[in-house]
């Protein structure tokens, strides 16, 4: 069809063009800027806040380190053979003795000590490991710990149960000469400018160091360092250990860190004319500043990719958009074009066609649409009321609101809310149990209706009784507020709702085949006491670990819990890892029960930190429970973590750690077959290397293998079927015949070969071994040889 275009028809098609290509070009520009950075802002806030989340875990590996290093002093310092010889006013070498055993006994178990030493002042006399011996002062090696007690003698500050960050000297025979150790020395009560005796304990740094590098691998970025300095601007841990205390103060950024009087930050400094992102946070315990430092091309280099990426994309998005522009505009012109040209279809011929504005037409067809699509919003609106109604409450009981009287009359028309916010209300949540299971078993949208039914279970046997709302606030959490108004006085609320609990808990297992623990929160006397209510009720229900699947959990079962600070059970831990050693995994499950018997009257947070600290403990001793088989252990080790931070109930917990303790068993079991089967393997090939040898027996194999005898004798019998005694007598038998048969030696050197005495007993085993005696098998073996030369 042909129509008429006037310039003012192509006017507005130029209009067109301009505002799609100027809108698409600004709407890029802003959509890029904002992207890059807000991208740039949030890469930024996540490496500060993965950084001060990386320090703030090894923070609490050095105040675990602390507190470790603080009660074993203070457990030599109450131990009798300990104190017998501190306080000995003459040298009696059967109290040092005494002494020197139980310090080595001590320390021998704990990885993290370097060394301990006991001082007495009286005697002038030291004793201390690792070498297990006793010294005067002016002999003893640790000549700077010397000069510290001097100072504490002549009344200077030696602080008392502290970590001193030094270089000790290693005693003789050790290959490295300085070792990097935290020193904590205990005073005797007398005070340390009078004391008598003092008990020093050297942690070693790179017990610490180690810890930081496998906490930082598992965590950060690869370019990342970490270190720690004390309060005078010390490295007192880095990953490398040459420079254990190295000052820092040189560099500008350790001067804002230092002055800094908050716990955490970040900054952005030049280190060796490199930008760096540096994070700290401080330990109020230690006194030490805990620094990640990164570098800054490393932070940005995702940033920097991606405004490259964005550049090239927003050029393609910018070339498809004035495409699309020129053929949008033709596009909706072509309409304007067609309704002009059958309006002035319908003119008179003498009307005047040009008096007609295209304008009012297209901004008319333009009009009833925006009309149209105001209706389709308003329906959309009514449509999604239950969603609003659903996010509101969500919003008052975790907080994000806190609803007025005013609020709710203004709400209460729209969304039809059935509990008053000025009432009592009652508050109580629905937990699904086995909720891994659940969300492998049905997809996101199963699942919402899942929850949906079980809302609806709940709606119905609460609204028996009461006014409610039902509200999902979790993946596996629905949230119930029930109006108190019609409760009669001195109606007991928690009886009542522990009925509605068992009958939401039958209908759902009924209907849906799921499992709920229930747990019943506290009475609101107000709004603003919403949120912390939830949150408490939210606290409450963790209790399912101890009361298990299914239950109904109430206030009441805080007062089972012991308040006191829970001890960390270093003791039955690492019984636990001497069990495993041994390969006794009863002895193992049994410890294992013993601290949970201990725990599962604590507080959430106390369980939570025993099954925390239980699990890393396990895991840092795996390489001494199992030597070799590293990538298995790894296997072993990660799949229980991954496996364990699921688990709901404390029932599930110990089977999984029962699983973990029988596949180290297993694995355990293995290395031993291997180890016993290289040993009777080297036994044989001392044999075979050696039978010459007349004094050759199961002592001598034993003896070079550092082996008892009597072990070797049972390993080797068990995995040969004889005896090394019997062994020794068939290589040499062997060799015999071969010297007989291939060899004119005479019989006197034919022994010494195979390494035989001549005797009675010799000419004995030969007959028994060969069937026939010597002489005869000489002769059968020259009969043969002449046979031969005959033929």
């Amino acid at each position: 069809m042909k129509f008429i275009i006037s310039k003012n028809k192509l006017s507005i098609y130029k209009k067109l063009l301009i505002s799609f290509i100027g809108s698409i070009i600004t709407l890029i520009l802003v959509l890029s800027s904002l992207l890059f950075y807000n991208y740039t802002s949030s890469t930024t806030n996540m490496v500060k806040d993965m950084n001060v989340n990386i320090l703030s875990k090894i923070s609490y590996s050095t105040v675990h380190m602390d507190n470790l290093a603080k009660n074993f002093i203070q457990s030599l310092s109450l131990n009798n053979q300990i104190i017998s010889f501190a306080n000995n006013n003459h040298e009696d070498i059967l109290t040092i003795s005494s002494a020197i055993r139980t310090l080595g006994a001590l320390t021998i178990p704990n990885t993290y000590i370097h060394s301990a030493y006991v001082y007495n002042r009286t005697i002038d006399t030291f004793i201390a490991t690792p070498n297990d011996t006793f010294y005067n002062s002016s002999e003893f090696f640790d000549q700077d710990l010397i000069t510290l007690l001097n100072r504490a003698a002549e009344g200077q500050k030696v602080q008392n149960l502290y970590p001193i960050p030094r270089q000790i000297a290693n005693a003789d025979g050790s290959h490295t000469s300085y070792t990097n150790v935290y020193t904590y020395i205990l005073f005797d009560a007398i005070g340390e400018d009078n004391f008598t005796n003092a008990i020093i304990l050297n942690v070693d740094a790179d017990w610490l160091r180690l810890t930081i590098s496998a906490l930082d691998k598992k965590m950060s970025s690869k370019d990342s360092n970490i270190m720690i300095l004390d309060d005078n601007g010390n490295v007192v841990s880095d990953p490398s250990p040459n420079k254990f205390m190295d000052n820092m103060l040189d560099q500008s950024f350790i001067h804002k860190i230092l002055d800094s009087t908050e716990s955490s930050g970040s900054l952005i400094d030049q280190v060796q004319n490199n930008k760096v992102l540096v994070s700290y946070v401080s330990s109020d315990t230690l006194k030490w500043k805990f620094l990640s430092i990164t570098p800054y091309d490393t932070v940005f280099s995702s940033v920097n990719r991606n405004t490259f990426i964005t550049i090239i994309f927003c050029l393609i998005v910018m070339l498809l958009g004035v495409i699309f522009a020129i053929l949008a505009s033709r596009k909706l012109y072509q309409p304007i074009g067609r309704l002009t040209y059958r309006i002035k279809q319908k003119w008179n011929p003498q009307d005047n066609p040009d008096k007609i504005s295209d304008e009012f037409s297209f901004l008319s067809n333009a009009f009833e649409g925006m009309m149209d699509h105001a209706k389709l919003l308003e329906t959309l609106k009514r449509e999604s009321t239950p969603l609003l109604k659903t996010n509101y409450l969500k919003n008052v009981i975790t907080g994000h609101i806190t609803p007025s009287l005013e609020a709710f009359n203004a709400k209460e028309p729209e969304f039809h809310i059935d509990v008053n916010f000025d009432h009592k209300l009652f508050l109580f949540l629905l937990k699904i149990d086995h909720f891994q299971a659940f969300t492998s078993k049905f997809n996101e949208k199963d699942r919402a209706l899942y929850m949906y039914g079980i809302a609806n279970i709940a709606r119905e046997a609460t609204s028996k009784h009461y006014h409610v709302e039902v509200i999902e606030t979790g993946a596996d959490q629905i949230t119930v507020l029930a109006d108190l108004t019609s409760t009669p006085e001195g109606h007991d609320v928690y009886e009542q709702f522990q009925r509605i609990a068992a009958d939401i808990q039958r209908h759902t297992e009924h209907f849906f085949k799921i499992n709920l623990s229930i747990t019943l929160g506290y009475v609101i006397e107000s709004a603003d006491q919403i949120k912390h209510i939830y949150d408490d009720t939210v606290m409450l229900s963790m209790y399912r670990m101890t009361l298990g699947h299914g239950s109904i959990i109430t206030p009441d079962v805080l007062q089972e819990i012991h308040q006191s600070a829970l001890v960390l059970p270093a003791a039955k831990s690492k019984q636990l890892i001497d069990a495993l050693k041994l390969g006794n995994g009863d002895a193992a499950k049994e410890a294992y029960r013993d601290i949970i018997r201990a725990a599962e009257h604590a507080s959430y947070d106390h369980m939570i930190s025993t099954i925390i600290y239980l699990s890393f403990t396990i895991y840092q001793s795996l390489h001494h429970i199992v030597d070799g088989a590293q990538s298995k252990l790894n296997s072993i080790s990660l799949g229980f973590l991954n496996h364990v931070t699921a688990l709901e109930t404390l029932a599930e917990i110990e089977t999984t750690f029962f699983e973990l303790f029988d596949e180290i068993i297993v694995l355990k079991n293995g290395a031993k077959d291997k180890k016993k089967n290289e040993i009777v393997n080297t036994a044989i090939q001392i044999i075979h290397e050696s039978y010459r040898d007349k004094n050759l027996s199961l002592t001598s194999c034993a003896e070079s293998l550092n082996l008892s005898s009597v072990y070797l004798g049972k390993l080797f019998r068990s995995t040969t079927g004889k005896s090394v005694a019997e062994y020794i007598v068939n290589v040499r038998m062997e060799q015999m015949k071969y010297y007989l048969e291939e060899t004119n030696l005479q019989i006197n050197e034919i022994l010494d070969n195979c390494g035989i005495e001549k005797s009675n007993y010799f000419y004995t085993t030969f007959k028994k071994y060969f069937g026939v005696s010597l002489t005869e098998y000489r002769l059968k073996i020259v009969k043969t040889n002449q046979n031969h030369h005959s033929m």
